[in-house]
Protein backbone atom coordinates (compact mmCIF):
# COMPACT_ATOMS: atom_id res chain seq x y z
CA UNK A 1 0.00 0.00 0.00
CA UNK A 2 2.79 2.43 0.91
CA UNK A 3 4.70 1.49 -2.25
CA UNK A 4 1.62 2.14 -4.43
CA UNK A 5 1.09 5.53 -2.78
CA UNK A 6 4.75 6.44 -3.30
CA UNK A 7 4.61 5.42 -6.98
CA UNK A 8 1.38 7.40 -7.50
CA UNK A 9 2.91 10.42 -5.81
CA UNK A 10 6.07 10.20 -7.96
CA UNK A 11 4.02 9.82 -11.14
CA UNK A 12 1.83 12.80 -10.25
CA UNK A 13 4.92 14.85 -9.43
CA UNK A 14 6.60 13.90 -12.71
CA UNK A 15 3.44 14.70 -14.70
CA UNK A 16 3.08 18.07 -12.97
CA UNK A 17 6.76 18.81 -13.60
CA UNK A 18 6.41 18.03 -17.30
CA UNK A 19 3.38 20.27 -17.74
CA UNK A 20 4.84 22.97 -15.53
CA UNK A 21 8.14 23.04 -17.46
CA UNK A 22 6.31 23.14 -20.81
CA UNK A 23 4.36 26.19 -19.67
CA UNK A 24 7.55 27.91 -18.51
CA UNK A 25 9.24 27.23 -21.85
CA UNK A 26 6.20 28.61 -23.65
CA UNK A 27 6.33 31.83 -21.62
CA UNK A 28 10.04 32.25 -22.31
CA UNK A 29 9.58 31.71 -26.05
CA UNK A 30 6.93 34.40 -26.36
CA UNK A 31 8.96 37.47 -25.38
CA UNK A 32 6.58 40.32 -24.90
CA UNK A 33 8.29 43.60 -25.43
CA UNK A 34 11.70 44.01 -27.10
CA UNK A 35 14.67 45.16 -25.02
CA UNK A 36 17.19 47.63 -26.46
CA UNK A 37 20.48 48.74 -24.90
CA UNK A 38 21.81 52.27 -25.36
CA UNK A 39 25.32 53.11 -24.21
CA UNK A 40 27.19 56.21 -23.11
CA UNK A 41 30.82 56.00 -22.06
CA UNK A 42 34.36 55.83 -23.37
CA UNK A 43 36.15 53.48 -20.97
CA UNK A 44 37.36 50.06 -22.08
CA UNK A 45 35.71 48.01 -19.35
CA UNK A 46 32.39 49.76 -19.90
CA UNK A 47 32.65 49.21 -23.64
CA UNK A 48 33.24 45.51 -23.07
CA UNK A 49 30.28 45.36 -20.68
CA UNK A 50 28.05 47.03 -23.26
CA UNK A 51 29.18 44.81 -26.14
CA UNK A 52 28.68 41.57 -24.20
CA UNK A 53 25.36 42.73 -22.70
CA UNK A 54 24.03 43.77 -26.09
CA UNK A 55 25.07 40.43 -27.57
CA UNK A 56 23.45 38.51 -24.71
CA UNK A 57 20.19 40.43 -24.98
CA UNK A 58 20.09 39.98 -28.74
CA UNK A 59 20.51 36.22 -28.34
CA UNK A 60 17.84 35.88 -25.62
CA UNK A 61 15.33 38.44 -26.86
CA UNK A 62 13.07 36.68 -29.35
CA UNK A 63 10.64 39.60 -29.66
CA UNK A 64 8.56 39.04 -32.72
CA UNK A 65 6.98 40.58 -34.56
CA UNK A 66 8.71 43.94 -34.30
CA UNK A 67 6.81 46.11 -31.84
CA UNK A 68 6.54 49.81 -31.29
CA UNK A 69 6.67 49.49 -27.49
CA UNK A 70 10.20 48.84 -26.18
CA UNK A 71 12.05 48.46 -22.92
CA UNK A 72 15.33 50.34 -22.97
CA UNK A 73 18.36 49.86 -20.80
CA UNK A 74 20.33 53.09 -20.69
CA UNK A 75 23.84 52.02 -19.70
CA UNK A 76 26.42 54.62 -18.73
CA UNK A 77 29.98 53.90 -17.58
CA UNK A 78 33.03 55.83 -16.45
CA UNK A 79 36.49 54.74 -15.25
CA UNK A 80 36.51 54.33 -11.49
CA UNK A 81 40.07 55.67 -11.32
CA UNK A 82 40.98 57.92 -14.28
CA UNK A 83 44.70 57.38 -13.63
CA UNK A 84 44.21 53.57 -13.80
CA UNK A 85 41.50 52.92 -16.42
CA UNK A 86 41.94 49.13 -16.47
CA UNK A 87 41.07 48.65 -12.79
CA UNK A 88 37.33 49.18 -12.84
CA UNK A 89 34.39 51.21 -14.05
CA UNK A 90 31.41 52.69 -12.35
CA UNK A 91 28.19 51.92 -14.20
CA UNK A 92 24.59 52.92 -14.00
CA UNK A 93 21.76 51.13 -15.74
CA UNK A 94 18.35 52.75 -16.09
CA UNK A 95 15.34 50.82 -17.38
CA UNK A 96 12.65 52.75 -19.24
CA UNK A 97 9.59 51.87 -21.29
CA UNK A 98 8.83 53.65 -24.54
CA UNK A 99 5.30 53.21 -25.87
CA UNK A 100 6.17 54.54 -29.32
CA UNK A 101 9.08 56.13 -31.15
CA UNK A 102 9.39 59.79 -30.20
CA UNK A 103 7.07 59.59 -27.19
CA UNK A 104 8.07 60.26 -23.61
CA UNK A 105 9.45 57.24 -21.79
CA UNK A 106 8.38 55.79 -18.45
CA UNK A 107 11.23 55.65 -15.94
CA UNK A 108 11.06 52.24 -14.28
CA UNK A 109 14.14 51.38 -12.16
CA UNK A 110 17.90 51.93 -11.96
CA UNK A 111 21.02 50.16 -10.73
CA UNK A 112 24.43 51.55 -9.85
CA UNK A 113 27.59 49.54 -9.35
CA UNK A 114 31.22 48.88 -10.07
CA UNK A 115 32.43 46.45 -12.72
CA UNK A 116 35.95 45.08 -13.10
CA UNK A 117 37.39 42.89 -15.86
CA UNK A 118 36.81 39.86 -13.59
CA UNK A 119 33.17 40.70 -12.79
CA UNK A 120 31.81 41.59 -16.24
CA UNK A 121 29.95 38.28 -16.63
CA UNK A 122 28.46 38.52 -13.12
CA UNK A 123 27.26 42.08 -13.79
CA UNK A 124 25.70 40.96 -17.08
CA UNK A 125 23.83 38.19 -15.23
CA UNK A 126 22.66 40.74 -12.66
CA UNK A 127 21.43 43.12 -15.37
CA UNK A 128 19.72 40.26 -17.24
CA UNK A 129 17.96 39.14 -14.07
CA UNK A 130 16.84 42.66 -13.31
CA UNK A 131 15.62 43.05 -16.91
CA UNK A 132 13.45 39.93 -16.59
CA UNK A 133 12.04 41.27 -13.33
CA UNK A 134 11.30 44.65 -14.90
CA UNK A 135 9.63 43.00 -17.91
CA UNK A 136 7.49 40.83 -15.64
CA UNK A 137 6.51 43.71 -13.39
CA UNK A 138 5.83 46.38 -16.01
CA UNK A 139 4.93 44.26 -19.05
CA UNK A 140 1.24 45.00 -18.56
CA UNK A 141 1.92 48.54 -19.82
CA UNK A 142 2.48 47.10 -23.30
CA UNK A 143 -1.11 47.17 -24.51
CA UNK A 144 -0.24 45.43 -27.81
CA UNK A 145 0.01 42.03 -26.09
Amino acid sequence: MKLAAAIALCAASLTFGLFHDAGAAEKTAERRTPVLVEYEGSDTIGGTLFTRLQSRIASTNPASPARETKFRILLSTKSEFPSRPGVGSVYTAVWTLSMSEGSMEYYLVRDLGVVTPDTIDAVIEQIMGRTEGVAARYGYLDREK
